[in-house]
């Protein structure tokens, strides 16, 4: 193992069970004649990274899920629209994979830091989409006519704050 980067989680799980299964063979091996078992130690800490990253994916997806069900729950009960409630939470989820996706891109591994990010940004979207989709509900006269006065009355606001 390169003891000065951090590898992804599959890797690092299956360099893991390589270790296991030759401190089991060297159990076989050794054990009688020494009295006891062989110890596999992480002084690199990389074991301990390969766990924790397997909770920052686990906590990641499910902030990100949890977040966006709860704003299509709130839409939904604020606008009384299902499609404005549908179109609102598919808004979200793209903000969603258009980050992870740039994270992806720039190559960053997914951190304490980054799995936390990644469960507040449902927060942050929320606001600008609750935004529109009020003024877009509350407006009067053709869909057109409506979306114009949404951006109208909100949009100069959601751009300023974004």
């Amino acid at each position: 193992m390169d003891p000065f980067s951090q590898q992804p989680e599959s890797f690092t799980r299956n360099e893991y069970n390589g270790f296991i299964d030759i401190a089991k063979e060297l159990d076989d091996l050794v054990s009688p004649s020494c009295g006891g078992k062989v110890i596999v130690t992480d002084l690199d800490e990389k074991f301990v990274f390969m766990n924790n990253q397997s909770i920052y994916v686990q906590t990641a997806v499910q902030s990100s899920i949890l977040g966006v069900a709860l704003a299509f729950t709130v839409l939904l009960l604020s606008s009384r629209v299902l499609h404005i409630a549908f179109f609102a939470s598919l808004s979200i989820a793209s903000v969603l994979a258009s980050v992870v996706g740039t994270m992806v891109m720039l190559g960053w591994f997914l951190g304490a830091i980054e799995s936390i990010l990644i469960g507040i940004i449902a927060g942050f979207s929320v606001d600008y989409v609750v935004h529109l989709a009020h003024a877009y509900t509350t407006a009067h006269g053709s869909t057109e006519e409506r979306i114009r006065a949404a951006f109208g009355d909100m949009g100069i606001s959601v751009l300023n704050g974004m």
